[in-house]
């Protein structure tokens, strides 16, 4: 759905720049995640459909590696308009690895499920793994 949206989005800035441009718009995806990983086949795929749907009249192309920085490196870029789109890892996962957990699309599908997650998962496990981190 969300996926929809943003190529609505991108066919309305499009139709507003007109036929001024003699090529296509490219827009750049960066993303931390090796290829083969979860988060770089994830932008690989919104990008293939973000492509089909725009039809030729704008292109994304996924950059993963960090080949366009860190996380808090592409996010300034987003911020400055240097960056179209980034996929950052979940800050936690920097500090406990099980917390890339929540690195995956589409895991938690309301709120709901994200307070049983929360109850069931995050505080009897993943927690306690965050706690030595946390005091020092």
């Amino acid at each position: 759905m969300r996926a929809l949206s943003v190529v609505g989005t991108l066919t309305g800035v499009l139709l507003l720049a007109g036929t001024a441009a003699a090529q296509p718009l490219e827009l750049n995806f960066g993303t931390t995640n090796d290829p083969g990983g979860m988060q770089y086949l994830s932008a690989e795929e919104w990008a293939k459909r973000v492509n089909a749907a725009l039809d030729g009249g704008a292109t994304v192309e996924v950059f993963g590696s960090s080949q366009l920085g860190n996380d808090t490196e592409m996010l300034k870029k987003l911020k400055l308009g240097a960056l179209d789109f980034s996929q950052p890892s979940t800050v936690m996962s920097t500090v406990v690895p099980q917390f890339g957990l929540f690195d995956m699309p589409y895991l938690v599908k309301d709120r709901a499920h994200a307070d049983c997650i929360a109850k069931e998962i995050i505080w009897p496990d993943l927690a306690p793994l965050a706690e030595p981190r946390a005091t020092g």
